[in-house]
């Protein structure tokens, strides 16, 4: 069970401008989910979230597939069962397929990704585990993404670290 509330538009502390957040969200990921809900007891940290958001899974140059996978690699590594569920029909739109996802979390054992998907996929594990990648991997990884991209992978990899470190101390569920 969630240690903080989750906040819906009919409650005492649901303000106008926070059921026009709620209608943004909604447009932009299709509906308002358990950690929107969570950040909503403070209004503008969800407003600032959802910036950061709206650029890593909207606006950023990284490839769907490539962030998706890094987001899966990510959530894998750092066990966090609520990016496992949102992320894997992400990553079905984002051209993964079936046979990819069924490799996590043992992605290293399988032939089913290409050589940047690998490169992407051996980063973000790395950097969950570590929070470092090596000089091997980080040569593999300039070898197949341009610097922007590098950085965009980066900070998606990143971001994702932020949501496990929100969705696991507040216990955050996902959606049934």
């Amino acid at each position: 069970m969630a240690r903080v509330p989750y906040v819906g538009t009919g409650q005492p502390e649901a303000t106008d401008d926070l059921a026009e957040l709620f209608r943004e969200i909604a447009d932009l990921r299709g509906s308002v989910h358990h950690l929107h809900r969570a950040l909503a007891n403070q209004p503008s940290a969800l407003r600032a979230f959802m910036g950061m958001s709206r650029y890593i899974r909207n606006d950023c140059t990284l490839s769907p597939k490539l962030r998706e996978l890094a987001v899966l690699a990510t959530a894998y590594a750092l066990d966090v069962e609520y990016e496992k569920v949102h992320h894997r029909p992400a990553a079905r739109r984002a051209g993964v397929s079936e046979r990819q996802i069924a490799a996590f979390p043992n992605w290293e054992e399988s032939d089913a990704f290409e050589p940047a998907e690998r490169a992407v996929l051996r980063y973000a594990d790395q950097v969950a585990r570590t929070r470092d990648a090596d000089d091997a991997t980080f040569r593999e990884l300039r070898a197949h993404l341009s610097t922007a991209d590098v950085i965009n992978l980066a900070l998606t990899v990143g971001w994702y670290h932020l949501c496990a470190a929100i969705l696991g101390p507040l216990r955050i569920e996902p959606e049934t």
